[in-house]
């Protein structure tokens, strides 16, 4: 007769099995990469607001308005943008995608790889995010559809972040 694992283990498996598949709504689960490492935890969640960094570091310089993104998704994508916005949603499940908004449109944003995740709790603050815009047959998935379902919208654009920084 084998012993039994203890209990911890079995935890452990299971949230190891959870974070390596990321979102459990999405269609198509992802591993992370590990080429990533995130700068932030989901320790700081719930933390005072202030200045957060999450994933790779932003090195883009020059910044894309939203608005440009979401008037011409087309004429970006595959490209590297540093773009910015006011949070309106975040995955409640593992803080794997948010919605990014200003006066002209709204995006859709997905941790690249599920590498890093952002808090829960972000909705209301305004992001930096770098990352690349997706064309759009390449952003439907599970977790756009829950952001859907948040906020009662379709984001046309869909930018995958490598980093995100939440200033306020």
């Amino acid at each position: 007769m084998r012993p039994m694992r203890p209990r911890s283990c079995l935890v452990l498996s299971a949230l190891t099995a959870t974070l390596a598949f990321g979102c459990a709504r999405s269609d198509t689960p992802t591993a992370a990469t590990g080429d990533q490492k995130p700068t932030a935890s989901a320790a700081a969640e719930g933390s005072s607001p202030g200045k957060k960094h999450f994933g790779a570091a932003i090195t883009e310089a020059t910044p894309t308005a939203l608005a440009d993104i979401v008037r011409e998704p087309a004429k970006f994508a595959a490209k590297t943008v540093r773009t910015e916005g006011h949070v309106k949603a975040v995955c409640q499940e593992m803080g794997c995608w948010m919605e990014i908004e200003d006066p002209t449109g709204l995006a859709h944003v997905k941790m690249a790889g599920h590498a890093f995740s952002v808090p829960r709790d972000a909705s209301g603050r305004r992001a930096v995010i770098q990352g690349t815009v997706l064309a759009p047959a390449e952003g439907h998935d599970g977790c756009a559809e829950e952001a859907r379902e948040a906020t009662g919208q379709v984001a046309k654009v869909q930018i995958e972040a490598t980093g995100v920084e939440l200033l306020d």
